[in-house]
């Protein structure tokens, strides 16, 4: 009995020197703290303020009541064009009729549209200088962009006389009318571009095998490697495509259509 008991703790103690010595379990390193920036750059054209010609004659004095009649049949004018007209004719004190009892006719002779020149942008210099403005320096320093010309002329005609006792014309580029620079923004982030393989060295070194390995010959965790990526600039004002200036077409009418008409001398 005495004799298994020893050969017992014999063969167990052989045992246990022959496992092999493993190292300890690699732990996934803690990531650094990324940063993330958002810059804005700008770029500007020059402006050119609306065009603007009005006349008016003296013969027939405009009072406040006297009635108007408004004829477009020789333009496209939109309904919501008509209304402008309409209320700003009303803010002189005028009144809009549509029968042929009026006192003067507006004739509304031009709704032009031309696209004309591209307009260069150009990048303006920030406040603070930083690494992304020379970026975008060499990269992007200007900007054509599409450019539209809205044109509007009227008169108005006395109609007992048939005399034109008033006429006037404007003009403006879809840049002007903005009257704002392009504005984008740009976001600047840090990204570890080396996650995936630093894990799957964790995974390979932490079987069996690659554990005894290192108990003899220790290894060392990748070191995180973090890039500044830039990403695309995502305009935030401004209209440049020619889309998107046709698309200031029917407000710049409007405007300039207000602009001429608020010239009418009411007594």
């Amino acid at each position: 009995m005495r004799f298994l008991l020893i050969f017992i703790t014999l063969a167990f103690s052989f045992g246990c020197s022959l496992t092999p010595e493993m190292a300890p379990k690699l732990d996934v390193p803690p990531k650094p703290i990324l940063s993330k920036e958002i810059y804005q750059l700008s770029y500007s054209t020059e402006l050119d303020s609306a065009r603007i010609k009005s006349v008016q004659l003296p013969a027939h004095p405009i009072e406040k009541a006297n009635s108007v009649r408004i004829v477009a049949d020789k333009v496209a004018m939109t309904d919501t064009l008509k209304s402008h007209i309409e209320r700003a004719l009303k803010k002189h004190g005028l009144t809009i009729v549509t029968s042929n009892k009026a006192d003067y006719i507006l004739n509304i002779h031009q709704l032009d549209l031309t696209f004309g020149p591209n307009k260069t942008y150009v990048l303006n210099v920030p406040k603070a200088s930083h690494a992304l403005y020379q970026l975008v320096t060499q990269k992007a320093p200007s900007y054509q962009c599409s450019n539209i010309i809205a044109s509007v002329s009227m008169r108005l005609t006395h109609i007992a006389s048939s005399d034109v006792v008033w006429f006037a014309k404007s003009s403006i580029d879809s840049a002007s009318f903005q009257g704002i620079p392009l504005q984008f923004s740009y976001t600047k982030e840090q990204k570890i571009t080396n996650e995936n393989d630093i894990l799957s060295f964790i995974v390979s070194q932490n079987t069996e095998q690659a554990r005894i390995a290192r108990s003899s010959t220790p290894v060392e965790v990748p070191k995180y490697i973090v890039e500044d990526l830039i990403g695309e600039p995502q305009k935030v004002a401004g209209a440049c495509t020619e889309t998107e200036v046709s698309a200031l077409s029917s407000a710049m009418h409007q405007q300039l259509a207000a602009v001429l008409i608020d010239k009418i001398n009411v007594l």
